[in-house]
C-alpha cells in the first residue's frame, strides 16, 4: 500500500491467502468496491485499496469466516490477532 492521507495505513499491507478463501464474499458485502471476487478463480482481492479507508479494510478482514484476511503494520500482524496458547492453565480444583 503506497503512502495515503490516512497516517494511520502507513505500513499496512493487507493479504489475502487464496488457499484459505472460500469465495463466500462477506468481505465484499462489508466493504464493496474495495474487495472484490476475481471472476475467473473466485478468491478475494482488493481492487481499490488506495481509495479504502483503514475502517473498510478492517470490516472486510472481520468478516472473513476462515481468516484469509490478514493485515499487518510495519511487518508486525495486526489481524487477526494471534493469541497465545492456554496449554497447562489450571481451570479450578476440579480433579483433584
Amino acid at each position: 500500500m503506497s503512502e495515503s492521507s490516512d497516517p494511520r495505513k502507513r505500513g499496512l499491507q493487507v493479504r489475502i491467502d487464496p488457499r484459505r478463501c472460500i469465495a463466500n464474499a462477506k468481505c465484499t458485502v462489508a466493504a464493496p468496491g474495495i474487495y472484490v471476487l476475481d471472476e475467473e478463480t473466485g478468491v478475494a482481492v482488493l481492487e481499490n485499496e488506495e481509495a479504502a479507508t483503514i475502517e473498510q479494510l478492517f470490516a472486510g478482514a472481520r468478516a472473513c469466516p476462515t481468516q484469509a484476511i490478514t493485515i499487518e503494520q510495519y511487518g508486525r500482524r495486526v489481524f487477526p490477532q494471534i493469541l497465545t496458547p492456554m496449554f497447562g492453565e489450571e481451570v479450578g480444583d476440579e480433579g483433584k
